[in-house]
């Protein structure tokens, strides 16, 4: 692994050096810039590194390793989720919820699409996940799109120059093929007036959703690969007769194939729309991709219940020395745990949110103690979970400055492995100068890339 790492390491250095004897590339990123503007309208104010995160064959190959096997131990969770009762209260979901986690779905996989955030060290090529979202993953179209600023560059034509076998991603693509593919595995996919390979096709979210722009470019990228596609709003969904037999409806017509990208929290506030979504998914009138089915995968909780002794018992050895070296040790916050277990406040964060959602939480290394402890005694109330801290390793990372003068800065990356169809279909990355930085709204996209030659 050792050269490897070392592999990779000097191609980030040459790409750097090739923008330093560019005196930062201030053309090229002009050119990125008037690239999005044109090609990518809706991402034309995107923040976007110069340079991109590279990967060495070998990297790669881990990290595809690393989403097929953690796919395996999602699908295997999920199995036993769906027929465990004992095992369902692992997770603390609330009724109502579980009860919309157990809607059959008709299809193959449980988990088809899903994006695992995970804290990357691009020198040593260590990794843990720190979240995962399903369904709605998001962040495709940014990723696409900041890959296709860098190849606009003046500095990612030289490099390319002396580099024959350069891959990228296009995650977006990717993710609608997995749908289609769910869709055409859906039980019901040639049955009544339904068609196995062009669905009615609709991507359902919540109004005012800051995946809205994404949503758009897939609509356009549907309709460009020949399927009738539109954008639907949740509360539009309902069940009427047509033609005399019963069909989910939105506002355009009748619709076979949903992909529900709205995240739970968001989804239980349209009460109406789901409850028909539910039902007509239930009933066999829909396939529905994504969504509340596999929520059990996004929870908080999640973590904890793959180091539980019941998870551990029917997961392979590999796959649990995978969760041990790759998976932040996890607790629920409850009455049976001993606080005190976690008075050492350095080696732990407090979480409030689920996923990639960094807003809710709480590093105990930057706390005082008094403070730590209050917040640990309010988490057993709302059973916040406890997750080992995972330090973050910088990178330099070409940008430019407010003044748009370029410039090198040491960041933070945090990787998104799009996994669907339980593989590797693409890789993106956002950085910032800190950890919170790199999952939020003030994150840097990076294109990422593959040099295999």
């Amino acid at each position: 692994m050792a050269k490897a790492k070392a592999r990779a390491a000097k191609l980030q250095d040459e790409y750097l050096q090739i923008l330093g004897e560019m005196s930062g590339d201030a053309a090229g990123r002009e050119a990125g810039d008037a690239h999005l503007g044109e090609s990518y309208g809706k991402y034309d104010n995107l923040k976007w590194a110069t340079n991109p995160l590279i990967f060495d064959a070998k990297q790669y190959e881990m990290l595809d390793n690393a989403a097929r096997t953690f796919s395996s131990i999602m699908e295997k969770v999920m199995a036993r989720y769906q027929r465990d009762p004992f095992f369902r209260k692992l997770f603390g979901l609330p009724t109502k919820v579980e009860h919309l986690t157990r809607v059959p779905s008709g299809c193959h996989a449980a988990v088809p699409l899903a994006r695992l955030d995970v804290f990357y060290d691009p020198v040593s090529g260590n990794f843990h996940i720190a979240g995962v979202a399903t369904g709605g993953v998001d962040g495709m179209a940014t990723s696409l799109a900041a890959t296709r600023a860098v190849k606009s560059t003046g500095a990612y034509r030289a490099f390319a120059a002396k580099h024959s076998g350069i891959e990228d991603f296009d995650p977006l693509t990717a993710c609608l093929k997995a749908v289609l593919n769910t869709y055409a595995s859906w039980a019901n996919a040639e049955e009544g007036r339904n068609h196995p390979t062009n669905p009615s096709f609709a991507i359902v979210d919540v109004a005012g959703s800051p995946r809205a722009d994404e949503t758009a470019t897939a609509v356009s990228r549907l309709t460009e690969m020949g399927h009738y596609a539109h954008a639907t709003d949740l509360a539009e969904l309902r069940i009427q007769t047509v033609g005399g037999l019963p069909q989910l409806v939105d506002n355009q017509g009748p619709v076979t194939c949903v992909w529900l990208r709205a995240k739970a929290e968001e989804a239980l506030k349209v009460e109406k729309g789901l409850d028909a979504l539910v039902e007509a998914t239930r009933r066999g009138l829909v396939c529905t991709v994504g969504g509340y089915r596999s929520w059990p995968c996004c929870v908080r909780s999640f973590f904890s219940v793959l180091r539980n002794k019941q998870c551990r018992a029917f997961l392979t050895d590999e796959e649990n020395a995978f969760v041990d070296a790759h998976v932040p040790d996890t607790y629920v916050l409850e009455t049976s745990l001993d606080l005190s277990e976690f008075y050492d406040q350095e080696n732990w964060v407090l979480r409030e949110t689920d996923g990639r959602d960094v807003s809710g939480s709480h590093v105990g290394k930057e706390m005082r103690k008094a403070d730590w402890r209050k917040a640990l005694v309010k988490g057993i109330k709302h059973h916040y979970v406890v997750q080992e801290y995972i330090a973050q390793q910088g990178m330099k990372v070409a940008m430019a400055d407010d003044e748009g003068m370029p410039i090198v800065s040491e960041q933070n990356t945090m990787l998104s492995l799009y996994v669907f169809g339980g593989e590797l279909s693409g890789i993106g990355a956002a950085c910032g100068a800190s950890d919170a930085d790199a999952v939020l709204g003030s994150a840097r996209e990076m294109a990422c890339m593959v040099v295999r030659d």
